[in-house]
């Protein structure tokens, strides 16, 4: 159930969005279709991850300034491993605010991709406020221990001590999984209490698995959250687009964590 909108509140809108590579279903890369599925959304905020950026030999070199550039956003990437044709391919974080990296790194990982955390201070006109975007592995096993890693000291527990906080990402994990049920103990899952909205994120062609999740902490009010399939998004990535839009009043904390990192640019 949606909660009541309060006069003084601001609204900002997230999504989270595997666009695997930016190869389609049809098997093209085409990072024009998810730009476009982007755009369609009007996001504040984007998390993206399985982003390839790579020299192509029938289009112009995909980069983090493309993107950002191509978007009119603010864009933010964290490398995971080597792409293809000596690129890179990692998580994106992209907003139309201002925003400042406080920390990035590995999960861990046993034989399986490497993993990483993005951990991004974002600065509204309204509100500052944390935001984390990740992709968790595809084992059983290795998804344990990278969640026990985002919820221990380095990660959660020191975001929980300060601003309001959003988590997202693709999390290779269902409703029903340990990872899911740590990881909605404290915080909660936007599509909480909407069975309607239960349907699944992949695969994008016959969406039966909800993987891709958002989770936010008791500051924030759900004002609608929609799970993005049309004619684009179906085509664009294996994965559908997860849309939040996310309130909070805005009377802002003075508290905040030292950044660790740099403005992004």
């Amino acid at each position: 159930m949606l909660e009541r909108s309060s006069p003084l509140a601001h609204t900002v809108r997230v999504v989270t969005y595997n666009v695997h590579g930016f190869v389609g279903t049809d098997g093209a890369w085409n990072p024009e279709r998810v730009i476009s599925a982007i755009e369609q959304l009007s996001p504040d905020l984007v998390a993206l991850q399985e982003v390839e950026l790579t020299p192509h030999a029938a289009t112009p070199a995909t980069t983090a300034a493309w993107l950002a550039q191509r978007l009119a956003m603010r864009c933010h990437f964290t490398l995971t491993r080597p792409g293809r044709g000596g690129g890179h391919f990692g998580n994106a974080v992209l907003s139309r605010h201002d925003f400042e990296l406080v920390a990035e790194g590995s999960l861990p990982h046993r034989g399986g991709e490497p993993r990483a955390v993005q951990w991004l201070r974002v600065r509204t006109a309204a509100r500052e406020f944390h935001l984390m975007n990740t992709h968790l592995g595809i084992h059983f096993w290795e998804r344990y221990f990278q969640v026990r890693a985002l919820l221990g000291a380095e990660w959660l527990i020191r975001a929980g001590t300060d601003l309001p906080l959003v988590v997202c990402g693709d999390f290779n994990a269902t409703t029903l999984s340990p990872v899911y049920r740590a990881l909605a103990r404290d915080l909660r899952d936007v599509r909480a209490g909407e069975r309607r909205l239960r349907r699944g994120t992949w695969p994008s062609s016959r969406p039966l698995l909800a993987i891709d999740h958002m989770f936010v902490s008791p500051e924030f009010r759900v004002r609608s959250c929609s799970v993005v399939r049309d004619a684009v998004t179906k085509r664009a990535s294996d994965h559908l687009p997860l849309l939040a839009v996310l309130e909070w009043d805005a009377v802002a904390r003075t508290a905040g964590v030292t950044s660790a990192g740099v403005l992004a640019s």
